[in-house]
């Protein structure tokens, strides 16, 4: 062993450098590849709960006249048209009324009173002139009725 020990002080920096670099690098790769993993998990549940969505919509006597029917409408901003195309879950009909009824499967979504939730809802209720909107709650099997009344 040396009697005395020098450091490369500049082989240390460009040791730590290179691993901070590949630390970097790793954890991007895993951390994009965790948040394809969840999209696509979300989207499996998704499509699991649209299943069993009409199953429990068929269950409460609603028959199911289609999945996800497409509608449109346009929208001016400045003056030109915006067409805006929107998807809802299903199309159903129950004592000769047809509702648009959408399928929540987290945690906060399925509550009617949830922002972002309410907007969809509301905006179902413009674009598809349906008798009602349904809100199928999946996490607790329930269907909820929803409807909007304007205050003038």
């Amino acid at each position: 062993m040396p009697d005395s020990f020098t450091l490369d002080w500049t082989l240390l920096a460009v040791v730590i450098a290179v691993a901070l670099i590949v630390g970097a690098l790793l954890f991007s790769y895993l951390y994009r590849a965790y948040l394809r993993w969840l999209a696509w998990w979300r989207q499996r549940a998704g499509r699991i709960g649209e299943q069993q969505a009409a199953k429990l919509l068929k269950r409460e006597g609603y028959a199911v006249i289609k999945a996800q029917p497409p509608a449109r409408m346009v929208m001016r901003v400045d003056g030109a048209p915006v067409p805006i195309h929107v998807r809802a879950d299903y199309l159903v009909q129950r004592g000769g009324k047809t509702y648009v009824a959408e399928v929540k499967t987290g945690g906060r979504a399925p509550r009617p009173t949830n922002g972002d939730t309410r907007r969809q809802l509301l905006e179902y209720s413009l674009i598809y002139r349906a008798d009602g909107v349904l809100l199928v709650d999946m996490a607790a099997q329930k269907i909820h009725r929803v409807e909007f009344e304007l205050f003038q």
